[in-house]
């Protein structure tokens, strides 16, 4: 499964998809992609040093658009195979204590450095080329917004769950992908995050105005609130047990 975690910004994707990769990582092998090109924490959050971009082992930024995704994907993959993850060179990827594993596309970090185009191509190249293991999970870790709808990132894709923070504008937003995403038959799941019982009731009747099915809930949670300040790895108290909740309403808890 390949399951691709959208949403606006700050509404807690980074959070959901290491709480998701947590959970997961205790039944099988878990794979964590960062494809968003501004965020640095998500090495923190795992407890882990971050490993060399993947734009690197390409050659760099400059050099995606040029070799094309049919290069893109031979340089990858073993002989004669799709790509596998298990077998990229191990400076690209971070293990945490868990087990999870992390792979970071490529950041933009200089003046005049160009945009995240190339690193959007990057992604959606290896998620079509990917060859899963038996019990293997791919999460991925979007930009914000929808940018990558734009450049066609889902194709590669099983699922998109969109991650919804208590703002008009977030429900909006995974409006926006739900019917981005429905003629490409893809699984579609939302998920109201940082939400208070009273605050959850109200996004549940303001989602349901909206034709949007929600999928579960993740309280707010203290906890994940202080250690995303101190910028060291994950804590959380209560809301790990809202994602194993979400995780057996979606069908990922297999085995778990």
């Amino acid at each position: 499964m390949r399951v691709m975690v959208c949403g606006k910004g700050g509404s807690g994707k980074s959070v959901i998809s290491v709480l998701m990769a947590r959970v997961l990582s205790r039944s099988g092998r878990v794979y964590l992609i960062d494809s968003d090109e501004s965020n640095a924490l998500l090495p923190s959050m795992l407890g882990v040093k971050p490993p060399k971009p993947l734009v690197e082992y390409l050659g760099g930024r400059d050099n995606i658009f040029k070799r094309g995704e049919v290069d893109i994907a031979k340089a990858l993959a073993r002989a004669g195979e799709g790509i596998r993850l298990s077998s990229l060179p191990r400076e690209y990827t971070s293990t945490s204590p868990e087990g999870i594993n992390l792979i970071v596309i490529g950041k933009v970090r200089n003046f005049g450095e160009g945009c995240a185009c190339p690193l959007n191509y990057l992604t959606r190249v290896l998620l079509k080329n990917l060859l899963l293991e038996e019990g293997e999970v791919v999460i991925v870790d979007t930009d914000a917004g929808i940018e990558h709808v734009g450049r066609r990132v889902e194709e590669g894709v099983d699922a998109i769950l969109a991650v919804v923070d208590p703002t008009a504008e977030a429900l909006t937003l995974a409006k926006i992908l739900k019917e981005s995403f429905e003629r490409l038959n893809k699984r579609f799941w939302l998920v109201l995050n940082k939400a208070t019982p009273t605050v959850a009731e109200l996004l549940k009747g303001k989602a349901k105005e909206m034709g949007l099915n929600v999928d579960g809930v993740i309280r707010f949670d203290e906890e994940v609130f202080k250690s995303c300040l101190e910028g060291k790895a994950l804590r959380a108290g209560e809301s790990i047990d809202d994602i194993e909740d979400l995780l057996e309403s979606i069908g990922l808890m297999k085995g778990v």
